[in-house]
């Protein structure tokens, strides 16, 4: 459900912004892949102390 909201908010998926919109060099898909890189790794700094503490 959530990704589905953020594809058809950033009109398009992850991988379509990444290879063909970057390909062609548009903006948005520039300012969407940003977007999506920041939120992996705010995600991944936030989550996986969590998980190696429960190991």
């Amino acid at each position: 459900m959530v990704l589905s909201f953020g594809t058809a908010y950033a009109g398009g998926c992850t991988s379509g912004h990444s290879i063909s919109g970057l390909a062609n060099f548009q903006l948005p898909s520039l300012i969407a892949v940003s977007g999506f890189f920041a939120g992996g790794l705010a995600a991944s700094y936030s989550i996986l102390p969590f998980v190696i503490g429960c190991l």
